[in-house]
């Protein structure tokens, strides 16, 4: 059964959003109260309502309170965003996700019981402060501590070993997670099975510490400028 995802807001950020989601296969519902956006929305193919996101008659009327996931993703109007977030987790909606539009907006909708917040432009930063910091080419994301999950641009170190061979966590004290590779026009995913083979031009989703990344991105990445094999 597809999840079913509840969005308040229309913009930018909740259209990407719904765009992303449908392409994962779930069930969208996008409200705004801006009547034009609505009609826009539909025409487009979404499953687009008008919504006063601060009437709790019409958020129950709406079916919001039945879905997996309420993304309270309001725009500039920050005090439309936390009464929206406060209303949904009072009628106890069992996923309250809501984006901030700075910190201290991020402060208050914690403290209203959001079960997650979401702070874009803080987050976009910090992907590319990681990879600033090392001046690395992979995208980096922070897990716990010192750890990050990393995207490597394989080099022609490794190409043609399988991941018993290449004994990363040995050799580099790195951790495979996936390998993803465009082929034409579709996107091949691999597990990190034990005869996974290794690729020049592949990318591979690695775990490790930032020290054990950076020289297993050093060694074995791609250099600037290289091509991927055809």
């Amino acid at each position: 059964m597809a999840k079913r995802i509840f969005i308040i807001g229309g913009g930018r950020f909740g259209g990407h959003l719904a765009n992303r989601l449908c392409e994962f296969g779930c069930e969208v519902v996008i409200a705004d109260d801006n009547a034009e956006r609505v009609k826009d929305l539909s025409a487009e193919g979404y499953h687009a309502i008008e919504m006063d996101a601060n009437d709790e008659t019409a958020i129950k009327e709406s079916g919001a309170l039945d879905a997996d996931v309420v993304v309270v993703a309001i725009g500039e109007n920050m005090q439309a965003s936390i009464l929206a977030t406060l209303l949904l987790k009072q009628m106890n909606a069992r996923r309250v996700v809501s984006r901030a539009l700075d910190v201290k907006h991020a402060q208050v909708l914690e403290r209203l019981g959001a079960d997650d917040v979401v702070l874009p432009i803080r987050d976009m930063a910090y992907r590319l402060a990681e990879k600033l910091r090392d001046d690395t080419r992979s995208e980096r994301y922070p897990l716990a501590g010192d750890y990050l999950l990393a995207e490597i641009l394989l080099g022609p170190q490794l190409h043609g070993q399988t991941l018993a061979q290449a004994q990363l966590p040995k050799h580099y004290s790195v951790t495979a997670v996936l390998s993803k590779q465009q082929s034409g026009s579709k996107l091949l995913i691999e597990e990190s099975t034990a005869s996974l083979v290794l690729k020049e031009g592949a990318t591979l989703l690695v775990v490790g510490s930032r020290t054990k990344i950076n020289r297993f991105e050093r060694e074995c990445g791609a250099k600037t400028g290289a091509s991927s094999p055809s």
